[in-house]
């Protein structure tokens, strides 16, 4: 059965978007991961109290399994037409393009006053970034926000989804979610063995790594946990949720003792992403099946639904602004005070930015008769 709206999912769509901005903030403004970095306990690297901010990246891969699990819910009880396919894809469309071309236009703008403080590009760099082909061959283009790397990933997989759906129709969810993994491990592996001996955390190797094969199980989490949904008891959901927390914490553990060598390459960088992706899952299901949870309450409470109505707009606003400030303000990243203040400033600008292309923009376009 579809599901209709669930405040306590746009309360995860809130919490993925704002850990993205904390781990680039702190990336950018150091000083008070610095700081609160030294209350940590010695010989136990996971007990660190940075590591919340430092590990925000982790909301890339949320938004990619809640993408799976509510893009798969409204095909659940939806035929599979042509027509049908269309509706979803203009939609889709509708939903990416225009709030990333806003930004685009206002960075062009910005970029001709000025210069010192925004990217000077070239047209053919506009218009492949307006397409939303970075990251891709044959050209390779770069994005001109940073964050725009996940957009053409989003974008493949909202086209992949109808054949995925109908395969699993078709052959049913287990040989669809085994493909998916298998696609998954065998990229990551396969990227692994090609780029030995050479740090897989860069920039250029990581946009290679983390394309859509080998990030596809993320979504396929979302898939399932979407498909069997409906199998899931209320009463279990408690036990689902506490076991799926659990796989969560395990992994972040592993992953911070093993941290030094995950880059090389090994068993933990071909399985570690796609085991995050089904804790996330399970934690996605869970909280959906248990609507009076205190974990629910929280997530679907009036300021934690407004963010998930701009968690896309937080996405693509906040790297500009903390890039801009980061360009105006350098030194604010060399203490505590300082850092704190950027993330203020960040936070206050990235949230107007947000909210005005959702009221404006993101929903005007959504309640169109055609969408």
């Amino acid at each position: 059965m579809a599901i209709g709206f669930l405040p306590p999912l746009h309360g995860l769509r809130a919490i993925a978007a704002i850990a993205v901005l904390l781990f680039h903030w702190c990336q950018l403004f150091p000083g008070f991961n610095i700081w609160i970095a030294q209350f940590h306990v010695p010989g136990h690297p996971w007990v660190n109290p940075s590591l919340p901010w430092s590990m925000g990246w982790q909301g890339v891969s949320l938004f990619f399994v809640l993408s799976g699990y509510l893009l798969t819910s409204q095909w659940l009880d939806r035929a599979m037409t042509v027509q049908s396919v269309m509706h979803f894809y203009k939609r889709r469309i509708l939903r990416i393009y225009p709030a990333a071309w806003m930004q685009l236009t206002l960075l062009i703008f910005l970029a001709a006053i000025w210069p010192a403080l925004f990217e000077q590009a070239s047209w053919s760099k506009w218009l492949l970034n307006a397409a939303l082909w970075v990251n891709l061959p044959p050209w390779f283009e770069s994005p001109l926000n940073a964050v725009w790397w996940t957009l053409p990933i989003e974008m493949m997989f909202y086209l992949m989804l109808p054949f995925l759906v109908y395969c699993q129709r078709r052959f049913g969810l287990g040989v669809m979610v085994i493909a998916i993994l298998f696609v998954t491990v065998s990229w990551r592996w396969w990227v692994m063995l090609k780029y030995a001996g050479r740090d897989l955390s860069t920039t250029e190797l990581l946009v290679v790594l983390d394309a859509l094969p080998g990030v596809m199980m993320t979504f396929g989490a979302g898939i399932a946990a979407a498909i069997v949904q409906d199998n899931i008891k209320k009463a279990d959901a408690l036990s689902l949720l506490w076991l799926s927390l659990l796989l969560f914490v395990a992994l972040q553990t592993l992953l911070v003792s093993f941290i030094e060598v995950y880059w090389q390459g090994g068993w933990l960088l071909c399985l570690w992403n796609s085991s995050l992706a089904l804790s996330m899952a399970g934690i996605v299901m869970a909280i959906c099946k248990l609507p009076e949870s205190a974990a629910a309450k929280a997530l679907s409470t009036r300021p934690m639904i407004a963010l998930g109505d701009w968690s896309f707009g937080i996405y693509l606003w906040h790297f500009p602004v903390l890039q801009l400030s980061h360009r105006l303000y350098p030194e604010w990243g060399a203490t505590a005070f300082t850092s704190l203040l950027a993330l203020g400033v960040t936070l206050v600008l990235t949230l107007s930015l947000a909210a005005l292309s959702f009221t404006q923009l993101e929903r005007p376009l959504m309640r169109l008769k055609f969408a």
